[in-house]
């Protein structure tokens, strides 16, 4: 059954609603946690817990999601995925009070383990569900608006939460979390999944669990250009991380600029994040993709050199917060252009009885290269704390750009008419 543009208008509008919502309460709930971590054991951990345990759970799950959502029916992976939350949720605000001080830790790791498990498996299925959701020809509408939520509700979620948190503390926060995965599984339960090539059971039901991961891998050594997008994110990934490592560590304790400035940056690269892909929602549908990516990347390289040239020479603040925030904004913009349509490519392209195997293996490298680039750059800053690190890596990302990109050139998105099974399935 081919699905209408008219359904695929309210399932886009209901996905973009349930993913405000929950990435809103979401990300108020992580920042009144490490409050309250913090308050109770006096420990930097806290706010650090998340990136400790999410590595290590995504590559744990690596090969058992991506089984799972290629075998079962993504709507039931999805509900099941989320009441896991809800219940784990409701177990940790009965039992978390009963501890005190360190011991708030043990509760809290055996939540978080559970909670990211079930996000893991939620994003891989969500990804593997778009062709059942909407027509090829709302992809780029679907995947645009969502991120465009998405930065929207990460942008101003905080300082909302910072409020909040000394007024009402910690317990309300579980509350808000409760009631958004209530209505984000209210909304699931409203939406339409359309099978078109119904999910089966492996028809080598001995197989091993490695053995059926490795259909994945097989495909993705077939597709030169999706091999090296992965690699380009993961570098990407990589190389950003001396925004978030850099940015707080020169601007408030190494040039003394303060919090405000901080946060005027930072607000500055989500904005732009929003506004490109509300641009994106609105455009035509993509198509030269290389050339988007090549530009995009370039920009944000440019951006990075631009960022380490001003804190080297700037020392004002106001110049900083205007010009800093300017650049920014261009580098926010650039990643909604180089995200979302790699995303969008994802889902033309992988044929959906791999995409959970696919898409799990890209989330948990780009976890791996997120981690790496943190301890890489905390280490470098400590050696070299100021904007020559921005610079050498806006460097070193052109120059990439640069060398690997031009054989990639004449590579261009699918149409939204084509079959999403186009690609050729060599080693199933």
């Amino acid at each position: 059954m081919e699905i209408s543009d008219h359904e695929s208008n309210m399932q886009v509008l209901k996905d973009v609603s349930s993913n405000f919502i929950s990435t809103f309460c979401g990300d108020m709930f992580s920042f009144a946690l490490g409050l309250m971590l913090l308050r109770a054991t006096g420990m930097s951990l806290s706010f650090g817990l998340s990136m400790i345990i999410m590595p290590i759970v995504t590559l744990i799950g690596l090969v058992p999601i991506g089984n799972v959502v290629d075998t079962y029916p993504h709507e039931r992976i999805l509900i099941i995925s989320l009441v896991v939350r809800i219940v784990a949720l409701s177990v940790y605000a009965a039992t978390v009070g009963r501890f005190t001080g360190v011991g708030k830790l043990i509760p809290t790791i055996g939540f978080l383990i559970i909670n990211y498990a079930s996000v893991n498996l939620s994003n891989s299925g969500y990804l593997a569900s778009v062709h059942e959701l909407v027509n090829d020809a709302h992809i780029q509408k679907l995947n645009s608006l969502s991120q465009s939520s998405a930065s929207f509700a990460s942008t101003f979620s905080p300082i909302v939460a910072a409020g909040l948190y000394a007024l009402v503390g910690f317990n309300l926060f579980i509350i808000f979390q409760l009631m958004a995965h209530l209505i984000a599984l209210g909304i699931l339960l409203t939406m339409n999944l359309h099978y078109v090539h119904p999910n089966q059971v492996s028809k080598a039901p001995q197989e091993s669990q490695w053995a059926k991961f490795k259909l994945g891998l097989d495909y993705l050594m077939t597709q030169a250009f999706l091999r090296y997008l992965i690699c380009i994110a993961l570098f990407l990934n990589f190389i950003f991380a001396v925004i978030n490592v850099g940015l707080p560590y020169i601007v408030v304790e190494h040039l003394h600029l303060g919090n405000v400035t901080l946060g005027i940056l930072n607000s500055a690269d989500a904005l732009g994040m929003l506004i490109g892909n509300l641009i994106i929602s609105v455009s035509p549908e993509l198509r030269h993709l290389a050339k988007i990516l090549t530009i995009t990347m370039i920009i944000i390289g440019t951006g990075l050199m631009g960022v380490g040239t001003l804190l080297m020479v700037a020392f004002d603040k106001l110049m900083v917060q205007l010009v800093g925030s300017l650049m920014l904004f261009s580098v926010g913009m650039s990643l909604a252009f180089m995200n979302t349509p790699f995303g969008i490519y994802m889902q033309k392209t992988v044929p959906t009885e791999l995409m959970g195997r696919v898409s799990s293996t890209e989330m948990s490298l780009n976890m791996m290269s997120i981690s790496l680039g943190t301890v890489f750059y905390s280490f470098i800053f400590q050696l070299i704390p100021n904007g020559s690190v921005f610079i050498v890596s806006g460097i070193i990302l052109v120059a990439v750009t640069g060398l690997t990109m031009p054989s990639f050139m004449h590579i261009q998105m699918p149409t939204s008419d084509q079959d999403p099974k186009r690609a050729d399935l060599q080693h199933r």
